[in-house]
Parts: structure tokens; sequence; C-alpha cells
């Protein structure tokens, strides 16, 4: 309109948005126009002219902020710009096009200023209207968003506005619900009422909580009075919000708050309590729940205020304490250990205004916890233990293991272990633990020979208590009582039958020991008993092996010793056929008148041959293996005898021997050969402690009679005995692998004990051992007589007339024998072999029967004797055995001895050959003079 009243070829608006004149209307253009030159800067220049308000005419050269461009391609020559101004600011720009420049005149530039000013006034009544609209979306927007029923009504109860969730409740349209009543649209489902159930449930109030007339549930209603604008009638608002599922919960937690276990009270910074639950009440031991309101939490309830200043610290620092240890008195005064977990409510300035706490009783939980403690420690200390006795057989190691255990699981003073030596009534101290001067007092071994009374055997008790000392025996309670001063405990280790063990603690005095306590002692005990029989039995084994191992090794020495003893016998018997040679050739040769050096030299040469026929009897009596026949044997005799045999290693290894005898003859009853080994053994040891030494020894042996006894002491140098107590006992040995079996001096004791005597060993005080062997006296009477005629001084005999049978396997012998025969007068005849000696005297009548006891593989004493009284009758009493090493076998002993038969033992002088010759010769003289 405003193109054509001005006669422009164009007309366009552009409204001012930020830094930008934006084209929003034209009219004459072309949209190339719009588009190009759709915004323009806001220079400073064209701000200015909008503030000044005043029209502008200018060529389109002229026309900034216009584009010269887009203006010549619509063919605009001149433009007339005129600022749109509001009220309080610029709002745009109104342009006007022409094709050709036109003179404006001031009133035409005057009206086109006012249809600017008419401009902004529009577009000034239009962006208002445009804010009141938004204002009043928003505002609905707001009034449906709001999850609560809003309802409101004029003074008749008709509706004015409701929201969108009233509207969803009833099912209804905005149109059916508004300008309706109340009555016509609320429902009456849960309730009776008039005009609006919301009015008559406030009742006045601006804030009422109450059930829901419509609805049903719970509702807080907010009532408030308002009026419309341009109307003086009043209306009402009601704001209902559902409160069902709140009050349910507070229903709920009110339920907890009394029904919950644990005590919960509400509290103020002083400690007034202000609301508490009835578990708090009879927590504390309260009957009503005033009683307990009056009192001050801080000072009356809480016991420690030092705990209560520090409970107060960590809540204010973090608003809440949780698992907060607290100490409360009940009302009986007795103390009552609590765990708290509390918060603090504040007000708007961050002050705490109450204490909510949950208290809950942790004495039981406590008591339980310290129970489950004590079982750990149990089990640990049982477990320790048998780890210790799966893992260990030293007995005394154990049981001190064990023992510190028991003595820090039971929290005594101290506490020992006594046990007794198999069956006897000795209990001997293996274990203690604790101060040293507590055991002062008891003996470290005692002795219970009436054992533990009736009671405690019949009923086999295992824990011992002061209640039972009236029924123990006086020894039993006297050793108790040692502890009179302190709680004492003690328990029995039952073996099989009997107690082989017991143990005590002690404890401050006052101490009781509950049954829990006692049952875990009994426990200990027993497993304790079982330790004790499994080592003591591993003990037993191991030993038992020992003894086996060790008779083995005595078996396998006995066996070397009879293979040497045979040795030996062997070796005596072919040593003592050249010795009779040798012997009876040097007395012949004594009686050949010869000069005096060569009779000299015979003497030496028998002297030596003697010698050596007595090591070779010495040897043959020590191997010799047969029953104990005891003579009265002088004492002296067996001692020389024994040295002989040791004479060659004492004089090499430099030990020398001093001998102590008395001149007269002492003369026990005894065996010689088991004396010979018990003073062989004997020496054998004082030479071997002597060579630990490593330097020349001494043996001093010394013979006397004492109290009815034979004592031989004998006194070495050296080391002297480890234990002396000890050295009788079997397989006891002090000497290095190999050197000993430890069963010599042990068999001594028992040939000494068999004889009658004893043997005992000590040390000297200037060192060495000393071995002393007591036997009894034999009782004066005559000699006794030898089954064997005694020797007679070699002088010369007269002949000897008669036949002899001479038989003999060794040559030399047989040639010697019969030399020696001849030479006396008799007639003699040889022989070598049964069979010969059989068909001789069947054949020949002989005086005389001379032969060896034993030939080889053929007759013994036995069979000739025998033989000879069957087929040759009388000839029996005139027969005389040789031996070359003794007729040591008991049988043919006993035999000869029976029979009244003669022997020799080889080698034999000269004269005992004649004389038991010449003895035979006689008898058979006798004997055919009486036959005749």
């Amino acid at each position: 309109e405003l193109q054509r009243l001005a006669h422009a070829r164009a007309a366009w608006f552009r409204l001012l948005e930020g830094g930008h004149l934006v084209a929003m209307h034209a009219a004459g253009v072309t949209a190339e126009f719009l588009r190009d030159a759709s915004s323009v800067e806001a220079t400073e220049e064209l701000r200015a002219m909008l503030e000044r308000a005043q029209p502008r005419v200018a060529r389109s050269d002229k026309a900034a902020p216009e584009n010269l461009e887009c203006l010549r391609a619509e063919k605009i020559r001149q433009v007339v710009m005129l600022p749109v101004v509001g009220k309080k600011s610029p709002i745009g720009l109104l342009v006007l096009g022409t094709s050709r420049r036109v003179r404006w005149t001031a009133e035409e530039l005057e009206f086109l200023q006012g249809c600017a000013r008419q401009v902004a006034i529009a577009v000034e009544n239009f962006r208002l209207l445009e804010q009141v609209l938004r204002s009043q979306r928003q505002w609905m927007n707001t009034f449906d968003s709001i999850h609560d029923i809003i309802l409101a009504h004029d003074a008749d109860f008709r509706i004015i506005k409701a929201n969108q969730v009233l509207l969803e409740h009833i099912g209804r349209a905005p149109a059916d619900v508004l300008e309706n009543t109340c009555e016509s649209v609320l429902p009456h489902t849960f309730g009776e009422w008039t005009g609006c159930p919301y009015c008559a449930m406030a009742g006045g109030e601006e804030f009422r909580e109450g059930a829901d007339p419509c609805f049903g549930g719970f509702s807080v209603v907010s009532t408030s009075s308002y009026t419309e604008q341009g109307s003086p009638q009043k209306g009402t608002i009601h704001v209902v919000r559902d409160i069902t599922e709140r009050r349910s919960a507070e229903e709920k937690y009110r339920l907890l708050f009394e029904q919950v276990q644990e005590g919960v009270y509400v509290a103020t910074p002083t400690g007034r309590l202000l609301d508490c639950n009835d578990a708090f009440v009879h927590m504390l031991g309260y009957g009503r729940r005033d009683e307990l309101l009056v009192l001050n939490l801080d000072s009356d309830i809480c016991v420690d205020r030092n705990q209560r200043e520090a409970f107060q610290r960590e809540i204010e620092a973090n608003h809440y304490v949780r698992n907060f240890e607290v100490t409360l008195r009940r009302k009986d005064g007795t103390l009552l250990l609590a765990s708290e977990s509390s918060f603090a409510t504040r007000d708007a300035a961050g002050h705490i205004e109450r204490y909510q706490g949950f208290v809950l009783d942790m004495t039981e939980k406590r008591r339980a916890e310290d129970e489950m403690r004590r079982r750990n420690r149990e089990l640990n200390a049982l477990n320790a233990m048998a780890v210790v006795a799966t893992q260990s057989f030293d007995l005394d190691e154990i049981l001190n293991l064990t023992l510190r255990q028991v003595v820090s699981l039971f929290g005594a003073d101290s506490g020992s272990v006594y046990l007794s030596d198999t069956d006897a009534p000795t209990y001997r101290r293996r274990a203690a633990w604790g101060p040293r001067g507590r055991d002062k007092g008891r003996a470290a071994e005692i002795s219970f020979a009436e054992g533990f009374g009736d009671l405690v055997m019949r009923s086999r008790a295992e824990v011992i208590t002061a209640e039972y000392l009236p029924h123990l025996p006086e020894r039993v309670a006297e050793f108790m009582r040692s502890d009179a001063e302190r709680s004492w405990i003690w328990v029995l280790f039952w073996g099989k039958d009997n107690p082989i063990g017991i143990m005590g603690l002690c404890s401050n005095l006052g101490y009781e020991y509950s049954s829990n306590e006692e049952n875990l002692l009994v426990a200990i005990s027993r497993q304790l008993a079982t330790t004790i029989e499994k080592v003591r039995l591993y003990e037993e084994t191991c030993k038992a092996y020992e003894d086996l191992h060790k008779t083995q090794e005595q078996l396998l020495q006995s066996e070397k010793m009879s293979a040497v003893g045979q040795l030996i016998a062997g070796v005596a018997h072919e040593l003592n056929n050249p010795l009779t040679a040798i012997l009876g050739y040097a007395q012949l040769l004594e009686s050949e008148g010869l000069n005096e050096r060569a009779q000299d030299y015979v003497g030496k040469l028998f002297k030596q041959a003697q010698r050596t026929h007595r090591v070779v009897q010495n040897l043959l009596s020590f191997a010799r293996q047969r029953k104990p026949q005891r003579d009265d044997v002088d004492i002296r005799k067996v001692l020389d005898e024994t040295l002989a045999l040791r004479d060659y290693d004492l004089k090499i290894n430099n030990i020398a021997v001093e001998r102590e005898t008395p001149n007269e003859g002492v003369t026990v009853v005894a065996d010689p050969h088991q004396i010979e080994q018990v003073f062989l053994n004997i020496i054998n040891n004082a030479v071997d402690a002597i060579l630990e030494t490593g330097r020349p020894g001494k043996l001093k042996i010394r013979i006397f009679c004492e109290n009815g006894h034979v004592c031989t002491q004998f006194a070495d140098d050296g080391p002297g005995i480890k234990d002396p107590k000890r050295i009788f006992d079997p397989f006891y040995t002090t000497k290095s692998v190999g050197k000993g079996t430890g069963l010599g001096l042990s068999i001594c004791y028992g040939i000494v004990k068999e004889h009658g005597g004893d043997i005992t060993a000590r040390n000297q005080t200037e060192g060495g051992a000393v071995i002393e062997v007591r036997l009894p006296l034999a009782a004066p009477a005559e000699a006794s007589r030898e089954l064997a005629p005694a020797a007679t001084p070699r002088r010369r005999e007269g002949a000897i007339n008669g036949r002899v049978l001479l038989v003999e396997e060794e040559t030399a012998v047989l040639d010697f024998e019969r030399d020696v025969l001849a030479g006396a007068g008799a007639s003699v005849v040889t022989a070598r072999t049964s069979q010969d000696v059989k068909a001789r005297l069947l054949s020949e009548p002989f005086d005389a029967l001379i032969m060896s006891g034993k030939l080889a593989g053929d007759w013994n004493a036995r069979e000739t004797f025998t033989w000879l009284k069957e087929n040759c009758p009388g000839m029996e009493s005139h027969v005389l055995f040789t031996y070359s090493h003794g007729a040591e076998q008991n049988e043919t002993r006993a035999f000869l001895q029976e029979n009244n038969v003669s022997f020799l033992v080889k080698p034999f002088e000269v004269a005992e050959l004649i004389s038991q010759a010449r003895r035979l010769l006689h008898k058979a003289v006798a004997a055919a003079a009486s036959a005749g």
C-alpha cells in the first residue's frame, strides 16, 4: 500500500536482529534481490541514523547499506530510508525504491515518517502479543506438568481450571469438565460430599492431610483463594498430592522402628532422649519407655565420657558413625557392650539438631567371638602338639614343647610333667616351664608307693583338683599341696592299666578352671599319653632291633670263636704229637751221659719244649667247649695260665705287669676254664684301655684273702671307665664299631655270680680303672686226686717185663714210645689201625695195650673198651689211652672216670709213660697170678 501511495517501484522492511538488518517483507522486487540482499550489516553509521529517527533520501550508489548491484538489477535509482523506532529502541528500517530521481517535499517525507512510526507500533504490538501467548503456553505446560491434581473453581463450585493429571484421573476431556460443577464431574466413590470435596476436607485450613474422598488413599490438600482480573468474584484453587505411598512407607518405618531388634533412639546433641523403640528400652533393662525418656543419654546411660566425646567428634566430622563401640549402663547397674551406628540431622544453618542411632547389643556376640577365638587357640595348640608328636621321637622335646603350648594356652604361670619308669611307682620330672623358683619346693623325683588311691584307680580319674585331696594317699596329697599358695590342677596320663605320668599347671591364686578347660586338659592328656606310649614303643623297638643286631654280632663272634676253637684244637693236636717226641727224646738224651755243654743244650731244649707245651695247653683250655665242672682250683695257677696267653701282646705293647700274690696256694671251688675266661676278658679290656692312651702302661694284679673270699684285683692306668654302673650291662660298650660287642664283662658278671662271688668296677682317684673279682674261699680238705696218675720224678726205674701192643698214628710218636718202652725192658709190638689191633689181639697174647685215644677216622676210647670187653675179656683193665689234646669231651671224660681207665695227655714225659706202663704190667702179672 505504501508502495502505491508513494508511486515507488519497490518497498521492503528490514528488521534489526543482533548486528544485522534482515529483509523480512518486500514488494516490487524479485526473489533474487531477497536472496542476495536479505541481510546487511548494521554499521555504526546506520545505527546512528536509526537513533536519529530521521528519513534519508539517497541515490542508489550512495544508499549504503543496500547493495548497489542488487539495486541496479532492480532498476532502482533512488531510495528513501525511513527508520522504524519503537518506544525504547530501534526496530528496523523501512526502504522505498524509485526508478527515477524524485524530489520529495517536507510534507511527503513527514507523511512517510508517520507511516514508519505506525509500522513501529504494529511491530511492538505483535511482539507483545507473541510474548503473552508464549507465557500463556508456558503457564499451561507448567500447569499440566505438575504431577499433583490441580482444581480451580468459582464460588458456585464450577470448575474453571483442571490440569491434565485431574483429567486423566476422571477420564474426561477439558470441554467436558470446564464450566461444570464439581459434583457432576468428580467421583463420589470414597465418600459423600457436596459442593467441593476438597473444600470440605480442608475445613478452612491451608494444608490438610487425610483420606481422599474422590480417588481413595491418602492425600495432602493445599487450598488457596484467588480473584480473576477484571472480576470481583473469588475462586478457590486446590493442589492435591497423593501421599498413599509415603503414608505406607511411614507406617512401615514406624513398624520397623518399633519392632526391630536393634535399639533405636533419637536424641539431641545435649543427650536428651526424644524417642526410642521398645528394643532400646528392653536392652537397657527398663519396663516402660517413659522411664527411659526422662534420662540423659550422655550422663545417665553412657559410661565413658571420653568415649561419648569421641563419638560426637566423629559424627561432627563425617555426619555419621558406623559400628562405634560404646559401653552403656543398664537399669540394674550392669554394663552393656554395644555397637552403635548413627547419623546426624542438621538445620538450615548446618547445626546438628538431633542424633538418630541404631544400637546393637554385642555382649553375646563378643562372648561368642571370645569363645571362637578360644576354640581356635585350642585347635591351633592341639594341632601344634600333634605336629610335634608326629615329627619327633624325642620324648623330652615333645614334652617340653607341648607343656609350653599348654601353659600359654591356659595362661598359667608354670607347669611341669612327670613320667613313671615303666611299672615302677617312681615319677621323674621330664619337663618344666615357668619361673625356676616355682619348682624349688617340689622334688625332681617322687615315689608314690601306694599309688594314687582307690578312688582314682577305680574311677580312672583324669583330672585331679583340690576336691580329691582327702581321698589321695598322704604322699600324693603332700606332693600336690606344694602349690597351695596358687591355683593348681593336675591331669593323669593313663596307660593301659595304670597312670604313666602326670602334668600340673599353676595359676594365680583364686583362678578357677572351668569345665571346658578341664575337658581340654583331658583331651591333651589323652593325646600325650598316646604319644608317650608311641615313643616308648618306638624306643623299645629300636632297642630290640639294636639288641637283635648285637645278638647277631655275638652269634657271629661266637661262630668265629667256635671256628677258632676248632682250629686251635686241630693245631694243638698237630703240635702235641711232635712235642711228645721232642720232649721224650730230650729226656732220653739227658740220661746218655753227655758232656756239660751238650747237657746244657739238652736242658734248654727241654725247657723251651715245655714252654711250648704250656702255651698249647692254655690255648686248648681257652678254646675248649665244655660244661662247667668245679674243682678245687689254685687261683694263682689260673692267673698264670691266663697271663701266658697274653704274654706276647703285653710285651710288644710295653705294658708292664705287676703281680702281688700270696706265697701259699689260694684255693677256690670253681671251673678253672670259666675263671680263666673271666680273667682274660678283664686283661683284654685293660690292654685296650691302656692302648687308647698311646703310651706305655702298667697293669697291677693283686690276689689277697678278705672276709672268707679270694679277691683278685686288676688295676690299670688307662683313661678309666665312663659309666661304672653300666659296664656290666649286656651290649654296653665304649669301643668303636668292630672292636667289641659289649658282652664280655656281662658274661663275666654272670660267671662270677654263678660261682657265688661278686665283681665290681670303679675308677681310681689317680686315674685308671679297677675291677675286682671276689670268689668264696674253698674249705680246707684233702688234696683231690687227679684221674691221671701224678707225674713221678725223673729217675731211673727198674726194668719192666711184659708184652705191650703199642698203637699210634704218628710215626714220630710211635717211634719215641716204642724206644722208651723197649729201653725200659718191655717187648713192644706196634700197630697203626684198628684192624691191625683187632688182628693182633685176636691172634697174639699181650700184657698191656697202649693206644691213641682217637685214631683218625677210626676207633675212640668207648668203642675200643667195649670191643676189648667183648672179644678179649680182662684186657679192658690193662689199657692206657693217649690224647694229643686231652680228654676234654664230657662224655669221654666221664666214661674213663666211671671205668677207672688211665690216660695220658701229650706231650708227656718219659717217666710218666714208663710209670703208667709199669702199672699196667704189674696189674697184668697180678691178674695172671690170681688166675693160676
